[in-house]
């Protein structure tokens, strides 16, 4: 992920909060050993997060938010691993974003009735096509993000692409649920 919950795509482990600036100027931070990512987030370059990581560096993240809200959970991480395995298999293009995947497993996990609540706050939906950050406008039913960047696409609703996504990533890799546009998705 990148932005504020950024961590290493490729360990999971978490970021320094120093800063070090590349050739361009650009900041990039040191992926930090925890109780979730040992001594392998040590030999992983400076990094500033990116919108797609791999399955381990996402079960790393998941697992570290989760214990930050609960005790550990083994049958609860054992499910997560599961469905992060076949979310990550079926995702392409957009769908394969750590947003949009991170969503999906929190979707996938809720039905199968597991408190993901927590979830939210270890997210932050940016808009499809830039990157940037959202704005929020009050709509006829809900929220409305739209990009607050100079975006190609400044005026659609980036909540109800991302919505889409999740759905259809979701319907991709689970056929059994048959999600609508219609349906309402438990973190979004």
């Amino acid at each position: 992920m990148i932005g504020e919950h950024a961590f290493c795509p490729t360990s999971g482990a978490s970021l320094s909060r120093e800063r070090h600036y590349d050739e361009r100027g650009r900041p990039e931070r040191a992926p930090e050993a925890d109780g979730c990512s040992q001594s392998v987030a040590l030999e992983t370059p400076l990094t500033t997060g990116k919108r797609r990581s791999s399955k381990r560096a996402l079960l790393t993240y998941f697992r570290r938010c989760h214990q930050r809200h609960a005790v550990p959970d083994d049958e609860l991480y054992a499910r997560a691993a599961v469905t992060l395995t076949r979310l990550k298999r079926t995702a392409s293009g957009r769908g394969e974003r750590d947003v949009i995947v991170w969503y999906a497993l929190g979707e996938r996990l809720a039905r199968d009735e597991f408190a993901v609540e927590w979830m939210t706050s270890h997210v932050e939906p940016r808009c499809q096509n830039c990157g940037g950050r959202l704005t929020y406008l009050d709509g006829a039913d809900g929220l409305i993000g739209r990009c607050g960047t100079v975006c190609t696409d400044t005026g659609r609703d980036q909540l109800a692409v991302i919505r889409h996504l999740v759905r259809s990533l979701l319907n991709r890799t689970f056929p059994t649920y048959s999600l609508s546009e219609a349906d309402a998705l438990t973190l979004l």
